[in-house]
């Protein structure tokens, strides 16, 4: 299995750490934010909404974190494994938690702080309050389960957990949001290899902010 990825991506980092989880050997293929690797013509004609990650199967290309998750574990997931539960009503409830970490979260919190990062802007209070709203519904969610979709580890906590730590990196405040620094803990402890997969991701992330800081006039 071909994944392009790319470490600063937290849906890559998610599909490495269920990965690892499942014991998986991906033919790692990292695609590079200066060189503009996303939007070359050979990783369009694999993936033509140019996105990561993207797996590629016997020649077909998966290209949404959520349903990479998804085939993965119900792929190589042993039997009884509760990533993606086989009962149907427990599906619904980790797709909605998928769903919500893609159409929502991460699209909260991509609004509000990509300008910010990227352009040196200053932030636009609407979606500095739509993102509190996201972080609160994922507090409500986490207020009676110990994981985002009940009692068990599912792939929706693997893509939200990654989501959240961007939050972390931001140095966004998740003190009022008392059930999600629970669960954050949580997963921190029973995902293996997140705190290294992590740390990698914070240094590439400064390394990236210097070059970005270079290259960019405004930022002296």
């Amino acid at each position: 299995m071909d994944l392009y990825y790319n470490i600063l991506s937290p849906p890559s980092r998610a599909i490495l750490l269920l990965g690892e989880a499942l014991h998986l050997k991906f033919n790692l293929i990292s695609l590079d934010v200066h060189r503009k690797d996303y939007v070359n013509a050979e990783f369009k004609k694999i993936n033509p909404q140019h996105t990561v990650p993207t797996l590629v199967v016997d020649g077909v290309a998966i290209c949404e974190p959520g349903a990479i998750l998804i085939y993965l574990a119900e792929q190589y997931a042993p039997a009884g494994s509760t990533y993606y539960p086989p009962d149907p009503l427990r599906r619904a409830i980790v797709n909605q938690r998928l769903l919500f970490e893609c159409g929502t979260l991460y699209k909260c919190i991509f609004v509000y702080y990509s300008p910010v990062v990227l352009e040196r802007a200053v932030p636009v209070e609407t979606d500095r309050q739509k993102l509190d709203e996201a972080v609160a519904v994922l507090d409500g969610i986490l207020h009676h389960s110990a994981f985002v979709a009940g009692d068990c580890l599912t792939v929706a906590d693997y893509s939200l957990v990654c989501t959240v730590s961007m939050l972390v990196l931001l140095k966004f405040e998740l003190a009022p949001y008392a059930a999600v620094r629970r669960w954050y803990e949580r997963c921190k402890e029973v995902i293996a290899g997140y705190t290294e997969l992590t740390q990698r991701a914070v240094t590439m992330f400064q390394k990236w902010m210097e070059q970005e800081n270079g290259a960019n006039p405004r930022s002296a």
